[in-house]
């Protein structure tokens, strides 16, 4: 809810912003900077009130024409989330060649008429100074954020290496792997003299653990022993 309540202040400034911007350029059409300038400088500050009166007034006419095809304008930037100026001018400059249709069907016959180049450029350069301050004060905020996925860890743009630098680097991958194998597979030489010690110890241990035959013992004892006397 909020958040569409912000949407529809944000618009509604625009709209008011760019109506007093529409205004502003039309009076600037019809009192031309150069000969407001013209004038006496005890009547410069009169006239210069005067000017944005007519403005203000001018901003209320152009807010009430253009209400309806503003909205739609905007709801479409809204809808679509969009933010690029080119539509918002584009915007602007076809709101402001329909009112110039409709100040020239309204006219009476026999009047000046509205369809002429300095008319039709007011107009059109109305429209552009709308939609660019439109743009400026809610267009470019139109709509959801664009989606901004975030990088993957070590793929920033400082992560970049140059192929020279990767490939010194792969060498030097390839060269503590090749040391690594190398040291596992080399077995370190044992001593001679332990080698030898160890095996007569093992010869020692087993001599004295191998079992004393009875053959002998039983041949002396029999030996010993006097003949059986019939």
């Amino acid at each position: 809810m909020l958040k569409v309540l912000g949407t529809l202040a944000r618009v509604v400034f625009g709209f008011v912003l760019a109506s007093i911007a529409a205004g502003l350029v039309t009076m600037l059409f019809v009192n031309t900077p150069t000969e407001v300038l013209a004038q006496p400088v005890t009547r410069l500050s009169r006239t210069a009130g005067e000017t944005f009166e007519l403005a203000l007034l001018t901003a209320t006419h152009a807010a009430i024409f253009a209400l309806i095809f503003t909205l739609i304008a905007a709801g479409l930037g809204e809808i679509f989330s969009i933010r690029k100026l080119p539509f918002y001018l584009l915007c602007g400059v076809v709101i402001a060649l329909l009112g110039f249709a409709a100040q020239y069907v309204s006219e009476v016959p026999g009047e000046p008429t509205v369809l002429n180049n300095y008319a039709l450029k007011a107009f059109l350069t109305t429209g552009f100074f709308a939609g660019f301050v439109y743009w400026l004060a809610a267009g470019q905020f139109a709509g959801r954020a664009p989606y901004d996925p975030a990088p993957a860890p070590g793929s920033g743009p400082h992560s970049e290496t140059s192929p020279a630098r990767s490939a010194s680097s792969t060498r030097d991958d390839e060269v503590t792997a090749t040391a690594a194998r190398t040291s596992t597979n080399v077995e370190t030489p044992r001593p001679i003299h332990r080698t030898i010690l160890n095996r007569l110890t093992f010869k020692g241990t087993a001599d004295a653990q191998k079992p004393v035959s009875s053959e002998p013992r039983e041949t002396a004892d029999n030996s010993s022993r006097p003949p059986p006397t019939e």
